[in-house]
């Protein structure tokens, strides 16, 4: 039978607990912000790292953070999800565990502000063109593609583009070593290899991966914010490749690993195939931490037969097709490919970004 007379007094107890909690904390603590969730990291570090879960009661259900945005695209699930709570190149991070939304557009989440995370319109807006497929004929003012889809045609199969722009409408070029092909122009005529420009005089150019062209009704300021318990966050999509735009999708990891794709540093980490590494799609994947929380594709939704929006919407843009944008998941964690960004399916999910700001 117990001792009564020694049982720790209550201010002994609260001494205890306090000493067991800071012996628990012994980690730096990485968020000093009033966001939820703990302060301190469980595995990883500042460049990518992991703090625990977050109730969506503790920050926000995304029937809100649609409401909030204005997206009304697809199909709201998974409200309640808990977030996953992280930290990307030094900047607090959360994530919903499963996909907030299926049959969801990336133009539509595009529309809404909250692809990029930036203060600009983005690598490139819905409907436009970009990369070494283009060039510039001086000759007689066009901008021309050597896969032609200007004019997009849908009865193609599934790798269909969409219309570029019409006559009269005004287009940005963008991203041209030649400063006199930047700026924006009008449309004269367009076929699909082919769009003659007025406005001003282009210059003879050889297209490279960051030169664009788009429409400016499509533009649209990727700055989308919302505020929670007097915190604000950005409100974005994760990076899901290496580069933006990809460097080569036909390279055998499709450009998805590297330093950028935050992807990979992130999502993969807290898979349970980062124990063993026997990935679906290993060349996808490349080196992985193993950070011992061991999700699986059932509790993220990154398979198809564990439900809808499988697919979780990225932000870069393929880069010889670039009418597609990366998605991953569908077919595991590691999995990595790009559909059109018009494209309206039930895997095609919205796996938002809140960042800290």
């Amino acid at each position: 039978m117990p001792d009564i007379f020694n049982l720790p007094t209550e201010e002994t107890s609260i001494r205890m607990a306090n000493a067991l909690e800071r012996i628990a904390n012994t980690r730096t603590i990485a968020d000093f912000s009033e966001a939820p969730g703990s302060k301190y990291l469980l595995a990883g570090d500042r460049d990518a790292g992991y703090f625990g879960f977050v109730p969506s009661a503790d920050l926000l259900s995304g029937t809100d953070l649609a409401l909030a945005l204005g997206i009304t695209g697809g199909t709201a699930i998974n409200s309640d999800s808990p977030w996953i709570k992280y930290v990307w190149n030094g900047r607090v991070c959360f994530t919903p565990l499963k996909p907030l939304r299926h049959s969801i557009t990336w133009n539509q989440i595009y529309e809404a502000g909250a692809v990029y995370g930036k203060s600009n319109e983005g690598t490139l807006p819905p409907n436009g063109r970009l990369g070494i497929q283009l060039s510039i004929d001086g000759s007689d003012n066009s901008i021309n593609s050597s896969i032609g889809k200007f004019l997009g045609d849908s009865t193609v199969g599934d790798d269909y583009a969409d219309t570029v722009a019409a006559v009269a409408n005004t287009v940005t070029l963008k991203g041209w070593a030649n400063g006199a092909n930047n700026g924006i122009f009008t449309v004269g005529s367009i076929t699909n290899s082919k769009i003659v420009l007025s406005g001003g005089t282009l210059v003879t150019e050889a297209g490279d991966k960051d030169s664009t062209i788009y429409n400016n009704s499509k533009k649209v300021i990727q700055n989308a914010t919302v505020v929670v318990g007097g915190v604000t966050y950005r409100v974005r999509l994760f990076k899901g490749a290496a580069n933006d735009p990809l460097d080569s999708y036909g390279n055998s990891d499709r450009d998805m690993v590297g330093p950028e794709s935050e992807w990979n540093g992130i999502i993969l980490p807290l898979h349970e195939r980062a124990k063993t590494g026997n990935w679906n799609y290993i060349a996808y994947a490349g080196a992985v931490e193993d950070w011992g929380i061991y999700l699986t594709d059932a509790d993220l939704i990154t398979h198809h037969l564990m439900g809808s929006g499988s697919y979780s919407w990225c932000q870069e843009t393929r880069d010889d097709t670039s009418w597609r944008r990366v998605v991953r998941g569908y077919l595991g964690a590691s999995f990595g490919t790009a559909d059109p960004s018009f494209s309206v399916s039930s895997p095609d999910g919205w796996r938002p970004v809140l960042e800290l700001l």
